[in-house]
């Protein structure tokens, strides 16, 4: 009996260590997982902040033309009541 319990100690011994190397392994893994992924997060926030900003410059300037051109209403029926 004291055989078998020294072979499943030492089977044991050698799949510690590469549970623990592989253990290791995976952690580095998933963080770099998880900077990638708040790296994304950050980048794709930025992009969609910078979309918004230039949806509103543009959304302002179409206003400031539409307000500078006075009434197009006013404009048109004043022209078809001249012909």
């Amino acid at each position: 009996m004291s055989a078998i319990a020294a072979l499943l100690s030492a089977a044991w011994g050698r799949v510690a260590g590469w549970t623990a190397a592989l253990g290791a392994a995976l952690v580095v893994l998933l963080a770099a997982y998880a900077a990638g992924r708040r790296d994304g997060r950050g980048a794709a926030e930025s992009e969609t902040l910078r979309r918004a900003a230039r949806a509103r410059e543009v959304r302002d300037a179409v206003e400031r033309d539409l307000d500078r051109s006075g009434d197009a209403a006013g404009r048109l029926r004043r022209d078809w009541q001249r012909r």
